[in-house]
């Protein structure tokens, strides 16, 4: 059976949990629109608009995604579904960079995630590693799926699994309706990038991730 199947409507599992240690920094690549430690309120509604995981209509909660580095932050947010060339290498139109910042916050509370980072965890909910990496083409699916999870498990803060871009990290997505009130504070000291010169349209911030970005063999168009 395809992967990309309906989620199950008797499902009789439980999903498997991660807790996010109170202390824990993550970094961000979010919109300029919104503060490090806001959650976004925008409902996907089609598949090629938004994120992995966002909300529908049909589930409505803000979200906010983060990563456990920079290096997984900058692939899962820049990276999604980025061809290689004739020549092995990605080129990333300029304009991606536009609007966007990259960011970092401390939880500030113990979190309870549901996991989807290893192939126990995903076979916990009858899926598989299409899940976590899966072509935006399939994002219509995956957050049906989401949805599905946050009935199974209505006391989770969140998700977390694998990068698909970088394998070696991890993503994850909060959900505003099951975090406490203040679980994040932005991180202000001993940055790659001070506050004020986040803004990746220009300025230190677009050097830094111009760096990470070669480091993948991405050149900016």
């Amino acid at each position: 059976m395809s992967p990309n199947q309906p989620p199950p409507s008797r499902y009789a599992g439980r999903p498997s949990t991660f807790l996010l240690p109170a202390g824990t920094t993550l970094t961000r690549v979010h919109s300029t629109a919104f503060r490090v430690t806001q959650f976004n309120p925008t409902l996907a509604l089609h598949s090629l608009q938004g994120g992995r995981f966002d909300a529908t209509p049909e589930d409505e909660y803000a979200f906010l995604y983060a990563a456990e580095d920079d290096a997984t932050a900058v692939s899962e947010a820049l990276l999604r579904d980025l061809p290689a060339d004739e020549h092995g290498a990605r080129l990333l139109p300029r304009a991606s960079l536009s609007q966007l910042s990259i960011s970092w916050l401390r939880a500030t509370a113990d979190l309870e995630l549901v996991s989807l980072r290893s192939g126990r965890d995903l076979a916990a909910i009858g899926q598989d590693a299409w899940l976590t990496a899966s072509p935006a083409a399939d994002y219509a699916a995956t957050r049906w799926w989401a949805s599905a999870i946050r009935g199974w498990a209505p006391r989770a803060s969140g998700l977390t699994w694998r990068s698909y871009r970088e394998p070696e990290g991890f993503a994850y997505v909060f959900f505003a309706d099951r975090c406490p009130e203040g679980c994040f504070e932005e991180v202000t000291d001993g940055l790659p990038v001070p506050p004020g010169d986040q803004s990746l349209d220009a300025g230190p911030a677009r050097l830094y991730v111009e760096g990470l970005l070669a480091s993948y063999r991405v050149a900016l168009m």
